[in-house]
């Protein structure tokens, strides 16, 4: 799942905005205020100069908060440790990742930015999910022509086995029917790294969809009643699209699986 813990989501403005915190504050700037004989004004005036700071502050860290997660994920992903089209399918993520970053960051505060802050800590998710299915589908694919140089192997295996006699052709048919398991095993690996293939395609462009939606969400940032839908289903359909990836993989072998 791609859901956060609640404690693990980022500084919220909006909940800022509301909490007890900044209702002190104000309160305590009029107090001051009226303390000091300074006029209901002047005593209003210090009531929003102390909630503002408490919601300011909140802003500025959920910025912070936004950086440090982004320089903590960063290193964990290298499209350069695998080859094409595993590397582009990443980069196209990490280049969707970094888009959704700053648009969280550039969202003015309230209700859409929290929204985004959110989401972006699923697509985090999301994202390294993505990276250690484009491994995997590396992993399955191997070398390049791999599967064409068994069939060869067992051409060439099958042509000595036709002029062989006896003792020698049984070696030689034992050697083609090893060949041929392998050449089987090769084909279905690259049957399923395909399809791995595939669905990394459709998943990056879901990821770009989502980054649109995102980028239009923030231009009607303030407007009342902004419509939330259009992300919350693109997140789920994300979701949706990485278990069925997940479910083509292999299962592990059962010595990997107690390792």
């Amino acid at each position: 799942m791609l859901e956060k813990p609640p404690d693990s989501r980022l500084p919220s403005v909006a909940r800022a905005a509301t909490s007890p915190t900044a209702i002190v504050l104000a309160g305590a700037g009029v107090a001051i205020g009226e303390a000091a004989h300074l006029g209901l004004v002047v005593a209003l005036v210090l009531g929003a100069a102390g909630y503002g700071a408490r919601v300011a502050w909140s802003a500025v860290r959920r910025r912070a908060a936004l950086r440090r997660r982004g320089r903590r994920h960063l290193a964990r992903i290298d499209p350069w440790s695998v080859p094409e089209p595993w590397r582009g399918y990443t980069t196209r993520a990490l280049d969707a990742r970094k888009a959704l970053r700053q648009l969280a960051r550039d969202c003015p505060p309230g209700p859409v930015a929290d929204y985004l802050s959110n989401a972006l800590g699923q697509v985090e998710a999301a994202v390294e999910e993505y990276w250690a299915l484009a491994r995997s589908g590396a992993t399955l694919a191997g070398a390049p022509g791999r599967s064409q140089k068994v069939a060869q192997e067992l051409d060439a295996a099958q042509t000595v086995a036709t002029t062989a006699h006896g003792a020698d052709r049984a070696a030689l048919e034992s050697g083609e029917d090893a060949l041929a398991s392998e050449l089987r095993s090769l084909r279905h690996l690259d049957t399923v790294a395909a399809q791995v293939s595939t669905q990394l395609s459709t998943l990056s462009a879901q990821l770009e969809g989502l980054v649109a939606a995102a980028g239009e969400l923030v231009v009607s940032a303030g407007v009342p009643g902004a419509d939330l839908s259009v992300l919350s289903s693109q997140l789920t359909s994300l979701a949706r699209a990485l278990d069925e990836t997940r479910r083509i993989l292999p299962a592990p072998a059962p010595d990997a699986a107690a390792g």
